[in-house]
């Protein structure tokens, strides 16, 4: 599942028959109304002029790895203010951008980097998740997100998220969202107590996740920006000649204008590098951790080995521990430890 792609195909298909098509769109069934014709048209003209990149899930993994480098781990108590110093520096190259991950498999490769234990979490209803970046503002960054949920089917926006902008550059100290209300209104079941807590709660749930997810996308232009081999990019045509041909004779413009090329990023060497570093670390501080580490080759000056029986043993100078990795660098072992 490309989710991009499926979103163009579903919102097109709609807007040139009027009808949803067969594949899950709860808005488009329950609320077909001008204003979520209007939201797709804008959404389509806007998918059209982005730049669109898709992130496989070795390279997700990665930027999110180099975020919780910045931002710190969830028990760490680090102040927000240092993340949001660091993204706001990041340059967007196009004032449209999309940015396409695997959620599903981002999430088992928290729970493996030790992120997170909820590890028994359903995962059946994740699948693709998009960002759609608004920077053509000279006042405010928006960010939509839009979470695919199986084959063909995606959970649109509930709210847009502003980031206003303080010389040219986002401030998220002072954020506005935006609720998306024909959406909201396609998922309220009804106008009961019960039915308007279960919406706000799905929104709250979906802010939640633009807020922390959205960080991975700044990361990957500032990683990109440095020009090194942590990540690699390729171009690639969204349509194969056979299909844009297909879309040109039955007059499918909006596939042709929409879907028209994307960059695949790959993790490069550095990246995989450093992937592999940090697991290594994560296994050596859990072993200290636990008490279990094997200490590493140090020198042990002479001295006397007193015993409750009144002997005295002089011990001479000696090595002792595990000779240390070469091959891991101290980043990985770390310090040594200040008893």
């Amino acid at each position: 599942m490309i989710l991009y792609k499926t979103i163009a195909l579903q919102f097109g298909r709609f807007l040139e028959t009027g009808r949803p098509g067969n594949e899950f769109d709860l808005v488009g069934r329950n609320v077909p109304t001008e204003e979520t014709r209007v939201n797709r048209r804008a959404i389509l003209s806007e998918l059209g002029g982005a730049r669109i990149y898709l992130l496989d899930h070795r390279a997700a993994n990665y930027l999110d790895s180099l975020r919780m480098d910045v931002q710190g781990m969830p028990w760490e108590t680090r102040q927000e203010s240092e993340i949001e110093a660091y993204v706001r520096e990041v340059d967007f190259p196009r004032e449209l951008v999309w940015v396409e991950y695997d959620a599903r498999q981002l999430w088992v490769d928290r729970v493996a980097r030790g992120l997170t234990t909820m590890a028994r979490l359903d995962l059946r209803h994740f699948s693709q998740r998009g960002f759609l970046f608004d920077n053509r503002s000279d006042g405010a960054m928006t960010v939509r997100l839009f979470n695919g949920m199986m084959d063909r089917s995606f959970i649109e926006p509930l709210a847009t998220l502003v980031l206003r902008k303080s010389s040219g550059r986002p401030e998220f100290t002072d954020a506005v969202w935006q609720p998306q209300m024909n959406v909201l209104v396609a998922h309220a079941r009804g106008d009961t107590d019960e039915h308007v807590k279960d919406v706000q709660a799905l929104l709250e749930e979906h802010k939640g996740h633009v807020s922390y997810e959205l960080v991975i996308g700044f990361m990957m232009f500032a990683a990109l920006a440095a020009r090194e081999d942590d990540l690699l990019s390729e171009e690639t045509p969204s349509l194969s000649p056979e299909q844009t041909k297909t879309a040109r004779k039955f007059g499918k413009t909006w596939m042709t204008e929409t879907l028209r090329s994307h960059l695949t990023i790959r993790i490069g060497p550095s990246g995989e590098r450093h992937l592999v570093e940090r697991e290594a670390r994560r296994q050596f501080e859990a072993a200290r951790a636990s008490g279990r580490a094997t200490p590493t080759e140090h020198w042990v000056s002479e001295h006397e080995r007193r015993y409750s029986s009144g002997k005295v043993v002089r011990v001479r100078g000696h090595k002792r521990g595990i000779v240390a990795d070469k091959t891991l660098p101290i980043r990985v072992v770390g310090p040594k430890l200040e008893l």
